[in-house]
């Protein structure tokens, strides 16, 4: 009696044709990820480091000259540029910065310490944004009344068009001065997360909006979703079955792109109600002149926009293959 050795059957050559291509388009995604990563240490480098003297910027005004010359036989800034940008990399890479002028701490870790508020307020803000402005954008596509075709878009536009601070002002005078029924100052209370997020998903509604319009429109004059409707299926099926999933892809790497701009683009939020978070956290210490702790920040801002936007585009790359090819 002999035994049988059953192997796996092989991939269809179109399957592993479109995983060749699906690896190549991440791995070139990562790529240039890492490159604006160095992008970003390139400019940091620059715009703190090489001024005429770096040293009398880090001290306050009333610094001696003994100060200066001490702060700069500290750090190197008597040394030649490319000896001062290969220690800077170096001390990036390894994690060794000076610590945090103000707090006297490893400014890696105050950066990590504040970045959990800015996810939280930005992966929610970010959900309700993503929610209200596929509904809205899904409803002006399909709608037959002037109010969904033509009130909606305008509504979403005008909303683009509010500044951020403006429309954060608005929302403590009414909520916090007038009603008094929401907190504005940091994450103490549940409460305190509603109006922050509020300005910050008004601020993506309108782009989501009206990529889903563009998307859901193409869709509705496609050839797949003609022949549903001639075979009966219900307005519904076809909504589900082959409108958002094919609309999902540019809407989900457009949140790539949002995402990032939650973590880091935040700033004015997170200053106006006193969010603890990494935004508030890098303006402080560029105003403290707290420089190893501002490049900790936008270090963890710049990777966390790469993985932000890579995460995205895995799933738009699973949602839709074709764009891979």
């Amino acid at each position: 009696m002999t035994d049988t050795v059953h192997t796996a059957a092989p991939l269809p050559r179109r399957w592993r044709v479109r995983e060749i291509a699906g690896t190549r388009f991440l791995l070139h995604r990562a790529i240039t990820g890492v490159f604006a990563v160095i992008g970003a240490f390139v400019l940091l480098f620059f715009a703190l480091y090489a001024s005429a003297d770096p040293a009398r910027a880090m001290l306050p005004q009333d610094a001696t000259d003994a100060d200066v010359a001490a702060v700069t036989a500290e750090y190197g800034f008597d040394r030649p540029i490319w000896v001062q940008f290969t220690n800077f990399v170096g001390s990036v890479l390894t994690g060794n910065l000076p610590d945090s002028f103000r707090y006297g701490e490893n400014p890696f870790a105050l950066a990590l310490d504040h970045l959990g508020a800015s996810v939280l307020l930005g992966t929610v803000a970010l959900f309700i944004g993503a929610g209200l402005g596929g509904l809205v954008g899904y409803l002006a596509a399909t709608g037959t009344g002037w109010w969904r075709r033509r009130g909606l878009p305008a509504v979403a536009i005008a909303s683009h068009a509010l500044p951020t601070f403006f429309l954060a002002v608005v929302l403590i005078y009414v909520f916090a001065v007038v009603l008094k029924v929401l907190p504005t100052n940091g994450l103490r209370t549940p409460a305190g997360l509603v109006l922050p997020v509020v300005v910050l998903a008004v601020s993506i509604i309108p782009d989501i909006a009206r990529t889903v319009r563009v998307s859901v429109l193409e869709l509705l004059d496609a050839d797949h979703v003609r022949a549903a409707r001639s075979r009966g299926l219900s307005g519904r099926r076809i909504a589900l079955r082959h409108i958002v999933a094919n609309a999902a892809a540019p809407v989900v790497n457009l949140l790539g792109v949002q995402a990032g701009y939650l973590l880091g683009g935040a700033v004015v939020v997170e200053t106006t109600f006193g969010w603890p978070g990494l935004g508030q956290l890098a303006v402080n210490s560029l105003q403290n002149r707290d420089y190893p702790l501002v490049i900790a920040c936008v270090l963890v801002l710049a990777v966390g926009f790469v993985i932000a936007n890579l995460l995205a585009d895995v799933l738009s790359a699973l949602l839709e293959p074709r764009i891979t090819a």
